[in-house]
């Protein structure tokens, strides 16, 4: 360990010994939990070729499953397109 890495120790062993490992520790834990969510919303995380790559292939996808599903509902529009209306008030 290099001699910042050391006071930094330091500085914490005091903090520890007044309020307890276990509060110190929690403290630290949350602190680089913090850090890890700043990072994943900013996306450090992910390589942004990833990223991209990932959303080239979901926009790929849904344009196929948006024809699949035209093809599919496009007979059952037509149906209904071509049914007639009751305009007839007394239906029964």
């Amino acid at each position: 360990m290099n001699q910042a890495e050391m006071s930094d120790i330091e500085k914490l062993l005091p903090l520890a010994e007044k309020y307890g490992l276990a509060v110190v520790l929690t403290f630290i834990l949350l602190i680089v939990l913090a850090v890890l969510v700043r990072m994943i919303i900013k996306g450090d995380l992910v390589p942004r070729s990833q990223l991209d790559k990932a959303e080239e292939d979901r926009d790929r996808l849904q344009g196929i499953l948006d024809k699949e599903r035209e093809e599919l509902w496009g007979p059952v529009l037509e149906v209904f397109k071509n049914l007639k209306k009751d305009k007839n008030e007394d239906r029964g």
